[in-house]
């Protein structure tokens, strides 16, 4: 399956499983609000919320 654009520019498009080109952590996938993103949890980790 090829994604167009987005398989040149995102490094995490369709390689959910599959070990980061960075770091070789395993990439994640997300679910929110009926969509899903995938990325590497050691280079992208989930920012801190402010209070």
């Amino acid at each position: 399956m090829t994604a167009g654009y987005f398989d040149r520019s995102l490094t995490a498009y369709g390689q959910e499983g599959m070990p980061c080109a960075q770091c070789g952590t395993l990439i994640r996938r997300e679910h929110f609000m009926n969509r899903s993103s995938l990325f590497c949890p050691r280079c992208q980790p989930v920012p801190l919320l402010r209070g």
